[in-house]
């Protein structure tokens, strides 16, 4: 315990001794700034800075708390200053910009749908009854099997109009189109 006590009061004799000698140009660095107009006391006015004294100052003012720069300080130099919600308001746009602005900035007429887009569907296969009852088919959409008759509306935006040999006639409803889908050769059963 003492070699502890007495090594801590080595290194507390060789800070007071560092404190003591140091350098009086690097102790100006330090220039208290005053709170009301952000300017210095009058003893450091009067003494020319160099630019790295300046750069230390302005690195080692005060800061407020709330993150906002210093005392006459402009808020553009400081990196971390608040900034509002609302966007900066916008510059005057001169007469003739405004009339290619205001020509560019019409809406345009939406595009021509270029037709239904491609079916969503997967044949998975079909029954008929022998005794001549009403085709079904089985159609997977995403991850769902869906079993299929003339008339059912499917997904949502499909009806299907017809089964006529191994072709599916649907209609698109969002577009009015017609869409077949090859069933396959196989006449099932």
């Amino acid at each position: 315990m003492k070699r502890q006590h007495l090594a801590l009061g080595i290194a507390l004799a060789a800070t007071l001794l560092a404190a003591y000698f140091a350098p009086q140009e690097e102790a100006e660095l330090v220039a208290p700034v005053a709170r009301s107009g952000g300017a210095a006391p009058p003893s450091a006015a009067s003494a020319p800075a160099s630019p790295a004294r300046q750069a230390a100052a302005h690195v080692l003012r005060i800061r407020p708390r709330d993150g906002g720069p210093a005392d006459g300080e402009d808020a553009g130099d400081w990196p971390f200053a608040r900034a509002g919600w609302s966007p900066a308001p916008a510059a005057p746009v001169p007469a003739a910009a405004a009339t290619v602005v205001a020509a560019v900035a019409a809406p345009a007429a939406p595009p021509e749908p270029a037709g239904p887009p491609p079916l969503p569907f997967t044949v998975l296969g079909r029954y008929a009854e022998a005794g001549g009852g009403e085709p079904v088919v089985f159609l997977q959409h995403n991850d769902e099997s869906l079993v299929v008759r003339v008339g059912d509306t499917i997904a949502e935006h499909y009806k299907v109009e017809g089964l006529e040999g191994g072709v599916l006639t649907l209609l698109h409803l969002p577009t009015n189109q017609r869409q077949t889908l090859d069933l396959g050769s196989g006449q099932g059963g």
